[in-house]
């Protein structure tokens, strides 16, 4: 059987590169003719494997068959007859397995709550947190979390002591909310029960109440008619850390100054359309859910749904809530996830500064031409050269989004690498001016 050395060395001449491997060989690509840029293993499987170097080459690889078929324009039973490898007749009815594609992700738009039902919210929300600030229990629970008492009164945070100590019960028409029926015919009533109240409030709009019951069974009720939207705090801020509870998205926010916190409510929760907008400008996006099998599913979801998304679990318990109770300094966790364009302390000092010199009219403007290539790192010229052979790709640069688009859709490639890979691009773009950013004013 002839191996791809000895297939290549008929179109091609190749050099020994290396000893590592059983041997590389490498030369320029039959196929695109890429200098030094195809590689050869002839002891790598039976019968050899190739590579040509993606980028300027045409990344062509496989084995001595697939050899065949992209240099000599075999077909595969072609190919396996010129290298003598017998070909098993195909059963009758035979379709190949072809891996089907997963579903699209479409997300869902959530609205807010009608009126009567925010009135009714925010009597509630006023009324269990004036019965929250004379808890001291729940108080130093949720302290030992990482939520203080100002923070509980940012994120106004109650507590329902119920009526008489039991769980309240009112008619679901007097929150807005259509009937529903039991099993008996009567009227179901709307139940809220005792424990600790745990509003998401967006630009001033009540989306949700949820409830944290003392009991644990049903621990967390979410009140009929709220929405179903994830919590998003921190919306201005470049990364994210995902949780399950939105009391540890709350402890995030409350204790670090450079991530945001998205809180699912359930592991199986995913980010409504407005959230994915968001988050799919973020720079790091950080998954911090329980390792056992749902949480793995759904870590495995964020991943593929998100370019720039980690599993970072805490260093000790099971959530960040949990962890800051056992000495956990949840800002330094944190950070280590996080890229280096957004843990540096002064990003407007360490970028790379555009240089300036004195014009005729004695006023400072840019340099340009060589001395500001010479001054400018190299990945930041790559870069401009990039755009202005792509002059309608845009580089988002604002504080609620960093993306690079064309006509309204994502661009990856060599110059989405650089923005969001190379650490000095991205500095200099964190730095800049500009929230739209081009090939004609990435150097101002």
């Amino acid at each position: 059987m002839k191996n791809v050395l000895e297939l290549a060395g008929k179109r091609v001449q190749l050099r020994k590169a290396a000893s590592t491997h059983g041997g590389e060989w490498q030369g320029p690509c039959p196929g695109c003719g890429g200098k030094d840029r195809f590689h050869v293993w002839p002891n790598q499987r039976e019968g050899g494997s190739y590579w040509c170097r993606p980028g300027k080459g045409c990344g062509k690889y496989g084995d001595n068959i697939q050899f065949l078929i992209d240099f000599e324009g075999m077909t595969f039973r072609q190919a396996c007859n010129e290298l003598r490898i017998d070909v098993p007749e195909r059963p009758a009815g035979w379709r190949p397995d072809v891996p089907r594609p997963k579903p699209a992700f479409n997300p869902d738009t959530s609205a807010a709550p009608g009126e009567i039902w925010q009135e009714r919210a925010e009597t509630f929300i006023a009324w269990a947190q004036g019965h929250l600030e004379k808890n001291a229990e729940a108080l130093a629970w949720l302290a030992a979390r990482g939520i203080d008492a100002s923070t509980a009164a940012d994120y106004r945070l109650g507590w329902n002591p119920g009526e008489d100590g039991r769980d309240i019960y009112r008619a679901r028409s007097a929150w807005g909310l259509a009937e529903e029926r039991r099993d008996d015919g009567k009227p179901k009533a709307l139940w809220i029960p005792v424990g600790l109240v745990i509003p998401y409030i967006r630009d001033g709009v009540i989306h949700r109440i949820r409830i944290r019951r003392p009991e644990a069974d049903r621990r967390y009720i979410v009140l009929p008619g709220s929405s179903k939207s994830v919590m998003l705090l921190g919306r201005d801020r470049r990364a994210f850390v995902v949780v399950e509870s939105e009391l540890d998205a709350i402890a995030v926010m409350a204790n670090n100054r450079l991530a945001g916190a998205v809180g699912l409510g359930s592991v199986s929760a995913k980010p409504d359309a407005e959230a994915v907008e968001v988050l799919r400008g973020a720079l790091q996006i950080l998954v911090s859910i329980d390792y056992d099998d749902p949480g793995a599913k759904a870590t495995t979801w964020w991943k593929e749904h998100f370019s720039r998304c980690d599993r970072w679990p805490v260093p000790q318990g099971k959530d960040p809530g949990e962890a800051f109770a056992m000495g956990t300094d949840l800002d330094r966790w944190i950070r280590a996830g996080l890229p280096p364009a957004l843990t540096i302390e002064e990003p407007a000092a360490k970028k790379a500064a555009v240089p300036e010199m004195k014009g005729t009219d004695g006023k400072t403007s840019p340099t340009s031409g060589g001395i500001l290539s010479a001054q400018l790192p190299a990945a930041v010229m790559e870069l401009r050269e990039l755009l202005r052979k792509n002059p309608g790709v845009r580089i988002i640069n604002t504080p609620e989004r960093f993306a690079v688009l064309r006509d309204g859709k994502y661009v990856g490639g060599r110059i989405n690498h650089l923005v969001f890979q190379d650490p000095q691009v991205r500095d200099y773009i964190l730095g800049h001016p500009a929230g739209e950013i081009s090939w004609e004013n990435l150097i101002p």
